[in-house]
């Protein structure tokens, strides 16, 4: 990427030029994006499961 700074900002936010170049194709600001939203991505495949014996566990969706 060309300088572009890639420290988010007190709020959490991905920095406005990293959005557009994703946005645009850039491989290393998707891998940014990919990277920022990882845990969520991670939070969000995961529900409750029950096996055979009605006990509940987390899995992957």
């Amino acid at each position: 990427m060309n300088n572009i700074s890639i420290q988010n900002d007190e709020r959490g936010l991905l920095p406005f030029p990293i959005i557009i170049a994703a946005n645009t194709g850039e491989a290393e600001a998707l891998r940014i994006v990919v990277k920022h939203y990882d845990s969520y991505i991670a939070s969000l495949s995961m529900r409750k499961l029950r096996d055979e014996q009605d006990n509940t566990y987390w899995g992957i969706d």
